[in-house]
């Protein structure tokens, strides 16, 4: 799955694209699961995991007889126009080595269980040990079809699938990210309010900082960005892969270090031209901010789990309150002018887990809250 390496980011769970929710199980919001037709396939069955990273898996088969094992998983209706004509998707083999094994993606206009035409495959040695593939669906634009992705061996391997989208294959690479914070060379203090690793104490392992940046303004929007980072502007590495919105936070941050970040904004059309993406700069200073233990005990986010509207009770000189999703992105921010009696509207946001940045007379704390 994917790797996250130097520090860690928050990354509670996973939201995929809007078109592929798989924050809960897929089985229980339209796709289904089933053998193929020759019967073969029938004893190992497509499974969800819910953990950190959510994802679907199915085991290798043994067929009784000569024919390969087909495991079908195939998705609810999906509209096909030319601005979702891209199918994107990530797997992984569990082994290395070559079973033979194939990956078919396969389209119907009728129904989930028949009328298939397959418009690509993927060997294992495509697969292994993981890949991020795509497949051209631009000959269904102005339809509505139903995607299926078959799984096809005999006594082969795993194949762990997540991490699914729709895109515009048409779309012009976007151009690189502007105004970062902390922005080239700033000084900045780290924050350490929350149990981010979920160990159950705060200690100096879960410092961290909420870094942002705007879309360029050339080229098509980013659908996804490349999150780099270290502590050498030379070798920096990858921390994220698909954090598709304009914020992230790390934590794992060391005091009086200097850090280098970048990120590379990607879409369809390809990635910000590497040579004009800069390489930004920060060095965090000796000063912790965090709540003394009154204030932290003062602050109270009702209700938990929350419908529409949650209430920041006890709390005065409220300066704002940011949103981040499962992935560390910002998805909502509001100024405490525009709070209503510091009631927050979450109404727009997906169901999902949130962690909420209320700050207040230069100091921070952050609230895990659950969106229903």
């Amino acid at each position: 799955m994917k790797k996250i390496t130097l520090l860690l980011a928050f990354t509670l769970g996973f939201f995929s694209y809007a078109q592929f929710d798989w924050s809960t199980s897929p089985l229980e919001s339209g796709w289904v699961e089933y053998a193929g037709a020759n019967g073969e396939g029938s004893a190992q069955s497509w499974t969800y995991y819910a953990g950190e990273l959510p994802f679907m898996y199915i085991t290798w088969e043994a067929s009784s007889g000569l024919e390969s094992c087909e495991d079908w998983l195939v998705s609810p209706l999906v509209e096909i126009t030319t601005t979702t004509s891209q199918l994107d998707f990530s797997v992984e083999d569990q082994f290395t080595d070559n079973y033979g094994s194939a990956l078919s993606i396969q389209v119907s206009t009728t129904d989930q269980t028949s009328g298939f035409t397959e418009i690509t495959s993927f060997t294992e040695v495509d697969i292994s040990p993981s890949a991020t593939l795509s497949a051209d669906l631009s000959a269904y634009e102005g339809s509505s079809i139903y995607i299926a992705f078959v799984w096809i061996n005999n006594n082969g391997d795993r194949l762990y699938l997540y991490d699914l989208g729709l895109s515009n294959k048409y779309a012009s690479a976007p151009s690189p990210a502007t105004t970062p914070n902390p922005a080239d060379g700033a000084t900045v203090d780290l924050t350490n309010d929350t149990d981010m690793n979920n160990d159950g104490s705060i200690t100096a392992a879960d410092q961290h900082y909420v870094f942002t940046w705007s879309p360029g303004i050339t080229g098509d929007a980013p659908t996804a960005y490349d999150y780099y980072f270290g502590t050498d502007s030379s070798t920096l590495s990858l921390i994220s892969e698909t954090t598709a919105n304009d914020g992230y936070i790390l934590y794992g941050l060391s005091t009086e270090t200097t850090y280098f970040w970048q990120v590379v904004p990607k879409n369809a059309g390809g990635s910000a031209d590497a040579a004009n993406t800069p390489v930004w700069s920060f060095t965090t200073s000796s000063n912790v901010l965090s709540f003394n233990d009154n204030q932290l005990n003062s602050i109270v986010v009702s209700p938990n789990p929350v419908k529409d509207v949650v209430t920041i009770n006890n709390l005065s000189g409220l300066d704002s309150v940011e949103v981040f999703n499962q992935l560390g992105q910002l998805v909502l921010k509001s100024n405490a002018d525009l709070l209503n009696d510091n009631r927050l509207d979450l109404s727009t946001l997906n169901p999902g887990m949130y962690m909420l940045k209320i700050k207040a007379e230069n100091k921070s704390k952050t609230v895990k809250i659950i969106k229903e």
